[in-house]
Formats: C-alpha cells, sequence, structure tokens
C-alpha cells in the first residue's frame, strides 16, 4: 500500500516551487501550489490537506504569527517549515504551534521525501485506528444486545445505544456513575457485586441472569456473558458485559407454566363448584327455614346466623377461585384511570371505617381502553392489601404518566412496611398469602387482569419504605 498524501505547497519562489513539486510528486502525492498566505484564505482550502509545507517567510507574513489560524482552518494538516533564515527562538516557537518537523534551504530531495514519508505513515495509522474504532463504535451502536463497561470501581465507562432505548437511561447519565447502585434493583444488589468482584478477579462469567432498572421504574431480565479488558501489560482495566434481554422468553415460560396450573385448578374447582353449590344452596335454604322458625332473641338464632356468615364466606372463596381460573373476557371503554381508582376508594370507605387513612393521586390526563369492572377489582385488591398492612396514618400515593406513545404507567406506593424477598418473589403465586385469612388470588387474579389489557404488573422499588407497584397498560390495545 502507498502512502499518498494531498499536500498544500506554500512557496513564493518559482524555482523552489517547481523542485518541491517535483519530489513530492515523484512519490505520489498530489501537490496544490500557493504563494502567499492570502491565496490559502482565497482558496478556500480546508478538511482535505493533509501536510502544508510551507516556507517561513512569505510576502504576507511569517510562518509564526499565521500558524494559529493556520492549524484552526486545516484540522487535521501536520505542518512542515522550510527556511533559509532559522533561530533557536524562532525554531522553539514553531514547535511549541505544533510544527511537524523544521527545515533548513536548500532541502536536500532524501530529506524532505523522508520526513513526508513518516506523517504519511502516521497519518495512515491514524486512519486505520479511525476505522477500527468506527468500526467498534458501529458494532456497539447496531448490535441489538446490552453493551456495559465498567471500571474496576463498577463505575459506568460506557453503555451502547440498544442499552439507552431500552432502558431509557442515557450515557451521560450513567458515565462515572456506580452501575450496580443506579441499574440494579435493591435485592439482587448484593449478588451482583459478587458476580463482578468475581470478574474483575479475572474469572469469566456466562449465564448471570439478573433484573436491569429501567428509567420507569420497569425491570427488565438480560443474560449477561462477562469478560475482562486488559491493557498491553496485561493489567485487567474494565469489565465488559454483554446482556441479551431475556424478559419475554421468561414471561412466556411463567405464562406458559401458569396456563398449565389454570387448567389444572379449573378442572378441579368445576367438579368443586358443581357439588358445592348444590351443597352449600342445601344448607343456605336450611338456614333460611331456621331464621323463619327461631324467634331473634333466642340463643339458638347466634349460631344460625354464624351459619350462615360460614356458608357465605364459604361460597365467596369459591366465586374467587372460579374468576381465578375462568376465561378473561374484556368489555373496553375508554376512561381515566383516576375515575377508576377514585370510585374504588369510595367503595371502601366501609372497609376503612374511622382510620386514617387518605388516597393522595395524580392523573396523567390520557384516557386508556379498559374493563372498568376488571380494573376496578386490580385497584380494590392492591387498596385492601395496603390497608390490612399499613398502621394509621395510612397514605397510599397512586400516579399515573404516559410511558412513551403507546403505554401509560401507574404507580402506588404505601407507607407500610414493605415486601421482603420471599414475598417479592412469590407475590403473584396462586394461592400465596401473607394473611390469616384469605385464598390467596387476590394478586394472581389483578395480574391476570392487566395482562390480558396488554400491559404488566411489578412489583417496584419504594424510595423509603412500604410497598410500591407498577403498573403498565396500553392506551389502545388489540390482538
Amino acid at each position: 500500500m502507498r502512502d499518498e498524501l494531498n499536500i498544500l505547497l506554500v512557496e513564493d519562489d518559482p524555482d523552489g516551487q517547481a523542485n518541491l513539486v517535483d519530489v513530492l510528486e515523484l512519490d505520489g502525492h498530489q501537490v496544490r501550489v500557493v504563494s502567499s498566505l492570502g491565496e490559502i484564505r482565497d482558496a478556500g482550502v480546508r478538511d482535505d490537506v493533509e501536510l502544508v509545507i510551507l516556507d517561513r517567510l512569505l510576502p504576507d507574513g511569517n510562518v509564526e504569527d499565521a500558524l494559529p489560524e493556520l492549524t484552526e482552518w486545516l484540522p487535521q494538516a501536520e505542518f512542515i517549515v522550510v527556511t533559509g533564515f532559522a533561530d533557536v527562538e524562532s525554531t522553539i516557537k514553531a514547535f511549541r504551534l505544533g510544527v511537524t518537523d523544521y527545515m533548513l534551504k536548500p532541502v536536500h530531495p532524501d530529506v524532505i521525501r523522508q520526513s513526508v514519508a513518516r506523517i504519511a505513515r502516521q497519518k495512515r495509522i491514524e486512519m486505520e485506528l479511525h476505522q477500527q474504532q468506527q468500526f467498534a463504535n458501529q458494532i456497539l451502536d447496531t448490535a441489538e444486545g446490552f453493551i456495559v463497561v465498567l471500571d474496576l470501581q463498577g463505575r459506568v465507562v460506557r453503555v451502547n445505544q440498544h442499552f439507552t432505548k431500552v432502558t431509557g437511561w442515557q450515557q451521560e447519565q450513567l458515565v462515572g456513575k456506580e452501575y450496580i447502585e443506579h441499574c440494579i434493583p435493591e435485592v439482587e444488589r448484593v449478588r451482583l457485586r459478587e458476580v463482578f468482584h468475581t470478574a474483575v478477579d479475572g474469572n469469566q462469567c456466562s449465564g448471570v441472569c439478573n433484573g436491569v432498572l429501567t428509567t420507569t421504574g420497569r425491570v427488565r431480565q438480560i443474560r449477561w456473558s462477562n469478560s475482562t479488558l486488559k491493557n498491553r501489560d496485561g493489567t485487567i482495566t474494565a469489565v465488559l458485559g454483554i446482556g441479551v434481554d431475556v424478559t419475554d422468553v421468561i414471561e412466556a415460560q411463567e405464562a406458559a407454566a401458569r396456563d398449565h396450573r389454570l387448567a389444572a385448578i379449573g378442572q378441579t374447582v368445576a367438579g368443586l363448584a358443581h357439588e358445592s353449590r348444590n351443597a352449600l344452596h342445601r344448607i343456605q335454604t336450611a338456614v333460611e327455614i331456621l331464621r323463619l322458625d327461631i324467634p331473634i332473641e333466642s340463643e339458638c338464632r347466634e349460631e344460625v346466623d354464624s351459619v350462615a356468615r360460614a356458608a357465605t364466606e364459604l361460597n365467596n372463596t369459591l366465586e374467587e377461585v372460579r374468576q381465578f381460573a375462568a376465561p378473561i373476557h374484556l368489555h373496553r371503554e375508554s376512561v381515566l384511570l383516576h375515575e377508576v381508582w377514585q370510585r374504588v376508594w369510595g367503595y371502601l370507605s366501609k372497609v376503612r371505617g374511622n382510620r386514617d387513612a387518605q388516597l393522595v393521586d395524580a392523573d396523567c390526563g390520557c384516557p386508556v381502553k379498559v374493563d372498568v369492572l376488571r380494573m376496578e377489582q386490580v385497584f380494590r385488591n392492591l387498596f385492601e392489601n395496603s390497608l390490612a398492612a399499613c398502621e394509621d396514618p395510612v397514605c397510599i400515593h397512586v400516579r399515573c404518566k404516559c410511558d412513551g406513545p403507546e403505554m401509560i404507567l401507574v404507580e402506588m406506593e404505601d407507607n407500610g412496611p414493605g415486601l421482603d424477598a420471599e414475598q417479592r418473589e412469590k407475590l403473584f403465586e396462586p394461592f400465596y398469602t401473607t394473611k390469616a385469612r384469605g385464598t390467596g388470588l387476590g394478586m394472581s387474579i389483578a395480574q391476570r387482569v392487566v395482562e390480558a389489557h396488554g400491559g404488566d404488573i411489578q412489583v417496584g422499588d419504594a424510595p423509603e419504605q412500604g410497598a410500591k407497584f407498577l403498573i403498565r397498560l396500553r392506551k389502545e390495545f388489540s390482538r
């Protein structure tokens, strides 16, 4: 490969011009000639010039005075000064101003050729490095995977465009910040710090899966392969993580497993409901007959009423299990979500009684198409859980905002004791409950309702104490 340059020769001596042009063109360089600094300005020469060879003294000025302006005009160019009147002071000044070489006239052809060849090799190396860097940047920016580079203290050095696109975090927001503290859910931070230290010690870690927080508080599940970056001496300088978003895969697996459980539950419930409802109907009929025969003031009446309440509770339990197992059919209408949750809060006035409980809410004003009765069921479950978990004074915050052009994000948090690691992991599992009474299906049903709307519900990280939930819903939904 020949190293050829675009050279600008600034020389007012015709003989000197001719000699230098002959020498430079002999090696294949493209040479343009001007006689003064003013001609450079008039010619509008700019970025394509890679080397400027100029006489120190020209008709309209000397090099030392013109170099600051020339380097600004020609930012990609190197400079060689030739002169017949050199002195130490001017030579030092020229080098301080960025001159690459300084030659005395008469210039020997081999000397100028060697100097230009050295500059050409340097330019070629710079170009190759630039191309490699550009290629690496293109890979980083076009790869549909997460790429994160951390220094040895766990601070962000770089993230790629796909990372910023999915998470909402911009590179300038993260560079220099501790990655685990900013981007990893709190419950996973201890484990991820152990993984990071393992990588820093030079051990390659593959198949590590963990959550990554988005700017909206949503968690994406990423499967990582981690390795280290080293300098020439083999010293580890950074940790490189390349990840694949497996959120959809995990959700699909969970949905398939849940559907399998639902099918089994549905078959069981169908048989139970048929037999149990017949028995309950007979019990309730008998209780009503007894109520007619037993006076209100009788001691036996209290026992009969107790049997009636037990039958009602059992019927409600069967109905809740039936709702969990039954297919969800939505009847959508356009509403503002704050109207839905405010109505539910009103319904719960009897449940709250005289408790010191308040709802603090804010709405984004964006309408969304939902099944109102189903969404009331979701908010009722959340509110009832908060009221059961929180001591007075109870404060429940609910706010919603647009999450991109297609989604609405609802954030709800309370001031209760919050959720421990086991509760966060199992909260949406069927029949899991922390209450003394209840089926443990409320949050499972809420999850099914939200997912039927094309959204998702997740446990978020509350800034202080308390539990936080994130509900994302599509403004418009079609299958």
